[in-house]
């Protein structure tokens, strides 16, 4: 499901000014790829992969807010100035190849017994009866005990709304949501007209591109977040105990994300210049 509403004005000062919202709710029963072996390998699940249950696709951010002005001066016949700002607030970050706007909680570790592994949604315990775990060396070479790993697991789980909402229940296949993050670029054109007198009329038209310009003016501004890789596959399954039980160690960090190295978390400029006649 998809609707989109926008507004648009055009005022008699030479501005333009546009404001659109989208809301995108997508369910399927598949993962969405083109290669039939990660359907099964690659495919979460919450327990028979051969009877996957209807969930979130990965694509489509759910909320999404574009507003888009442009002004335009004209100081003589030989001069005119255009600048134009374009401002994204969406909820999901931006979808690529390895991951999409969600993303899945999975165990590090075959718990099904399908043969796969990475790819079983983990259960969130309600309280610490609902989770076994075995001691294990850290890197630093001190001994993590189980009420540790319990300790940090249950933060970890209160620091993240969709886990703490969903206590007692296996995670959704692609249920929970990255980030909101804003976004605001900014154009300026400026035109150098020559000739007007004459047969031919020859314009040089320079641009300036300043792409999530708020980055530009603070480091801390316009960076998007993302779900750790580690934050996302938290649980590593160790062995199962006598009765059937799995039982875990706690690897993950204390918090769900991190920044987003992308390029799209940073600034960029781009110049440019055009050249018209007529």
């Amino acid at each position: 499901m998809n609707a989109t509403a926008q507004l648009r004005k055009r005022f008699s000062s030479g501005m333009t000014a546009s404001l659109a919202y989208s809301f995108t709710k997508a369910k399927n029963t598949l993962k969405s790829t083109e290669i039939a072996s990660v359907l099964w390998q690659n495919q979460p699940v919450q327990g028979d992969p051969n009877n996957p249950e209807l969930s979130y696709s990965e694509f489509g951010q759910r909320h999404r807010i574009v507003g888009a002005a442009t002004y335009a001066k004209q100081w003589s016949s030989s001069l005119r100035t255009q600048i134009g700002i374009f401002v994204e607030v969406a909820e999901g970050n931006r979808f690529a190849g390895s991951g999409g706007n969600r993303y899945s909680f999975i165990y590090s570790g075959d718990v099904n017994g399908d043969g796969a592994a990475g790819n079983d949604l983990i259960y969130i315990p309600a309280d610490q009866t609902e989770i076994i775990f075995d001691p294990f060396v850290d890197a630093g070479g001190a001994t993590v005990t189980p009420a540790e790993q319990w300790t940090r697991l249950n933060a970890f789980i209160e620091q993240d709304n969709y886990l703490k909402s969903h206590r007692g229940q296996i995670a959704e296949r692609f249920g929970a949501v990255n980030p909101w993050y804003n976004n605001v670029d900014l154009r300026i054109l400026q035109d150098f007209a020559f000739g007007g007198g004459g047969p031919r009329r020859h314009t040089f038209q320079l641009s300036v591109d300043l792409l999530n310009v708020g980055n530009l003016i603070d480091s801390d501004w316009g960076v998007r977040k993302v779900a750790s890789s580690a934050a996302t596959s938290p649980l590593r399954l160790v062995r199962f105990d006598g009765t059937g039980a799995p039982v875990f160690n706690y690897t993950g960090p204390s918090e769900t994300f991190i920044d987003d190295p992308n390029v799209f978390s940073r600034w960029r400029a781009q110049l440019g210049l055009r050249y018209f006649f007529d």
